[in-house]
């Protein structure tokens, strides 16, 4: 009889495979399919539209510790905290959350129904259509997630071509507007010179993230950061580019170098460096002076916008100013004191120009150890050497004895004018400065006094002549060696036209900006 009840079951059993089973086994199957393949499609949107808890976000902290692929230029040191740029790394998690969430749907589905089977397992001719079902929702989530990632791959590649293609035009843009405007961003504080400057977001920053530096974006260019448009790290939406960020509210321009504030403008408007360099009590304090209130006034009558862009360099106009009026003259600059720059803005329809002269005190600049540290020395195009003729040698033997109260007044430079050109040269050849790509405006000082004494070059256009004559043809031929174009003048820095400082400034400003008439 036991064999007898072995195949009655075996008959019933194939029985409902064949007619039960089967039957539902193909239209569970087919229906399982279409649920696992809108199980992934849902997953998807889900995840797409942020609403997944399960998802991994890539977020601004993570990107600052480096959880971004790409390398970072030293220059910027790491990347900024902001949200990465949707394509860059975000696309990556996603079709993987997706996948992830489907996987564990399926094995929900695959082992939910063992229990049953354990304690029921005589009934399996009926588990036969969960395995169909089972089957069919697995194939139809991977088909999905399949889809998701290969829809996903097409357009993360569209974006990444398309964005890549903005992206280099954007930073081009940018290159090209700072190669014909001759724009950097100066730092006033450490001399550092950079292409990008740094940008403080103003948003609402916690009092850690400014202490941390958090709040800083070292590099707004287009990437993988964003594109046209980057979210910070506090939530608000900044622009990128060089161009678009000079002009935002959002965002203060910083020195990359030192954190300090650079001036409005920084990296956009042309920047025009004068450091002027001689041998202490040359008079470059005095030129420095005379050019910056005769570029005032010079600018004024051209008919362009003149300002001084903060409080310090209204003060220091202020008081050249009136020493000029009064015939005085400005305090000696101190030696290991840091070096004084002062920057006057112009503005002459849509070209903008900030132009900084930067003074030093002599001992420093003929001091090898000292003039190290004079970092704007090696980002100048143009640089001012000044000589005080009452050092010349020639001079003084010719005329101290017969003019003894022009030589008092003129407090004669203590060192050696060849000694106090090489000192400053060297340094910049030491340093890898080109100074063959360099223009040097060779001035000589005190021109009021020197025409006392009737032995001055008589005019601008005999200075080289006049050099050569008192015995400084090595110093001339030394200056033509070193550098690409010399200009000659003769300067009076109590003088505020060309006459003056303004005469070598409004060179420099010409062939690097463009001219005030």
């Amino acid at each position: 009889m036991r064999y007898v009840g072995y195949l009655i079951y075996a008959w019933v059993c194939a029985v409902c495979v064949i007619y039960v089973s089967m039957p539902l086994a193909v239209v569970g199957a087919a229906a399982a399919l279409v649920v696992g393949l809108a199980v992934a499609l849902a997953l998807a949107g889900v995840v797409l539209l942020g609403r997944a808890s399960w998802a991994r976000v890539r977020t601004p902290d993570q990107v600052r510790r480096g959880g971004l692929p790409g390398r970072v230029a030293p220059a910027f040191v790491r990347r900024d905290r902001a949200w990465p740029q949707y394509f860059a790394a975000q696309v990556l998690l996603d079709v993987r959350a997706v996948a992830d969430r489907a996987l564990a749907i399926t094995g929900l589905v695959w082992t939910r129904p063992l229990p049953w089977v354990r304690a029921h397992r005589a009934w399996w001719p009926l588990y036969v259509p969960v395995v169909a079902v089972q089957l069919g929702v697995s194939l139809g989530a991977a088909a999905g997630v399949l889809g998701v990632a290969l829809v996903t791959a097409v357009v993360a590649a569209g974006g990444w071509l398309v964005g890549g293609a903005v992206v280099h035009l954007l930073r081009g843009a940018d290159a090209g507007w700072q190669a014909m405007s001759n724009s950097r961003a100066s730092c006033r504080h450490c001399y550092q010179l950079a292409a990008v400057p740094a940008y403080r977001c103003l948003g609402p920053h916690p009092v850690a993230d400014r202490l941390a530096g958090d709040d800083l974006h070292r590099d707004l260019r287009p990437g993988r950061l964003g594109v046209l448009w980057r979210r910070c790290g506090c939530g608000r939406r900044l622009p990128t580019t060089v161009l678009r960020t000079a002009s935002s509210r959002l965002l203060e321009a910083r020195c990359p170098s030192c954190g300090e504030a650079l001036l409005p403008g920084a990296g956009v408007v042309t920047d025009v460096r004068m450091p002027v360099f001689g041998a202490a009590s040359a008079g470059k304090t005095q030129l420095i002076m005379s050019a910056l209130v005769g570029l005032h006034r010079a600018g004024e009558d051209a008919g362009a916008e003149v300002s001084l862009p903060d409080e310090r360099d209204r003060q220091r106009y202020e008081v050249y100013d009136r020493l000029l009026r009064d015939g005085g003259s400005p305090a000696k600059t101190e030696a290991g004191s840091p070096p004084v720059a002062v920057t006057l803005r112009l503005a002459r329809r849509s070209r903008v120009a900030l132009v900084h002269l930067f003074d030093a005190a002599g001992e420093d600049l003929v001091d090898r150890e000292q003039n190290a540290r004079l970092a704007y020395l090696d980002h100048a195009r143009s640089l001012v050497y000044v000589l005080d003729p009452f050092s010349v040698r020639r001079l003084r033997d010719e005329h101290a004895e017969g003019a003894p109260d022009v030589f008092a007044a003129a407090n004669p430079a203590s060192h050696d004018p060849e000694d106090a050109y090489n000192a400053t040269v060297q340094r910049l050849q030491d340093y890898g400065v080109r100074t063959g790509r360099r223009r040097l405006v060779f001035v000589v000082s005190k021109a009021d006094l020197l025409e006392k004494l009737s032995a001055g070059p008589g005019g601008p256009d005999g200075v080289r002549a006049w050099l050569v004559d008192v015995g400084l043809g090595n110093l001339v031929l030394a200056a033509e060696r070193d550098f690409g174009e010399v200009a000659y003048f003769l300067v009076s820095g109590r003088r505020q036209d060309r006459e003056g400082g303004a005469g070598p400034a409004s060179w420099i400003l010409t062939r690097e900006w463009g001219g005030l008439d």
